[in-house]
């Protein structure tokens, strides 16, 4: 077989090229320059028809053991664009070229963005350096020395807390000093935890409470409506295990002026009114929008209160 032949060949060739090399050293003190040319000749290509038969074999030793892949997917280049047959799912370049081509670039790219970094820091530091000795601050220096964005700056102005000086419509001017007294008085506070007992007007404990969903269900309103009523009118309230109780008698005063939700027979549609005034739709239209009535949209019939219309279609009746 070839691999009996490989196998012979290599025995032959390693232990034979010892001794003749042996041989022509030996006697090649006694020989003319020539010979010794072809000496060297002879061993050059030796080692290349051993070089031969090692590839050779070896490759076929390692094509039945190491079978490559039979899958062919079908890619794009990234660099060139060139469409190829790939043998993996991570394969993004069509040849070696390409590949070594894209990493240089990427190399080149990151060499350009590291640049770019160190510069930007320099120039960073150069206006950080810049600024510390300055006692007027335009409201962008503030903002970068407090690392805040500029409309936090002016939000803080506007409400008093941070003074300013408005030299022009586009100069405004920061003092170093008042700045960092506002950094100074703005001692972070934890905030206190939740009240469990609430009192009235006139200091006395309030005992009987409704949770946000008693208020919801009873009196017919919505959960942002109570917060924002409870917070209108000062509503006391107290926190249990997680949820929100308000006074009760508080409630009953603040919801109860609220009128009831109509029910659904108080509703009357569009060509109800129409058939019993004999009205058109324009007419009807121009009725309700001019006494801003209430209405609401079933499906594609639109509803009105009876009581509504009522008041300003049927004719006075004589007593």
């Amino acid at each position: 077989s070839d691999y009996d032949v490989f196998i012979g060949r290599t025995h032959f060739y390693l232990f034979f090229t010892p001794f003749l090399n042996h041989i022509c050293c030996v006697s090649a003190y006694g020989i003319s320059c020539s010979f010794r040319v072809w000496i060297d000749g002879y061993n050059g290509i030796h080692r290349n028809t051993l070089r031969y038969i090692f590839g050779s074999v070896s490759g076929e030793i390692n094509s039945l053991k190491m079978a490559t892949s039979n899958i062919r997917i079908k890619k794009v280049c990234e660099r060139c664009g060139k469409e190829f047959e790939a043998q993996k799912c991570s394969t993004r370049f069509c040849s070696k070229r390409c590949a070594e081509h894209a990493y240089k670039e990427r190399q080149r790219q990151k060499r350009k963005e590291e640049t770019e970094a160190m510069v930007i820091e320099t120039i960073i530091r150069e206006k950080e350096s810049a600024v510390i000795n300055k006692e007027y601050l335009s409201v962008q220096e503030t903002a970068d020395l407090m690392g805040v964005k500029r409309n936090a700056i002016y939000q803080l102005i506007y409400r008093g807390k941070l003074k300013a000086f408005r030299l022009t419509s586009r100069v405004t001017r920061i003092r170093r000093a008042d700045m960092e007294d506002l950094l100074v008085t703005s001692v972070y506070v934890r905030k206190s935890k939740a009240k469990t007992t609430a009192t009235d007007e006139n200091g006395e404990p309030i005992s009987e409470f409704y949770t946000t969903k008693e208020i919801i269900e009873k009196f017919g309103v919505s959960n942002s409506w109570v917060f924002a009523q409870g917070k209108a009118h000062n509503i006391p309230k107290v926190y249990h295990r997680g949820k929100t109780l308000w006074s009760r008698a508080h409630c009953d005063r603040v919801f109860a002026a609220k009128p009831e939700k109509p029910k659904d027979e108080d509703w009357i549609s569009y060509s109800e009114v129409r058939a019993e005034y004999n009205l058109t739709h324009d007419q009807l239209h121009n009725y309700v929008k001019y006494h801003d009535l209430k209405r609401k949209k079933v499906g594609k019939y639109t509803y009105i209160l009876r009581q509504e219309i009522d008041a300003i279609l049927r004719p006075p009746t004589l007593k």
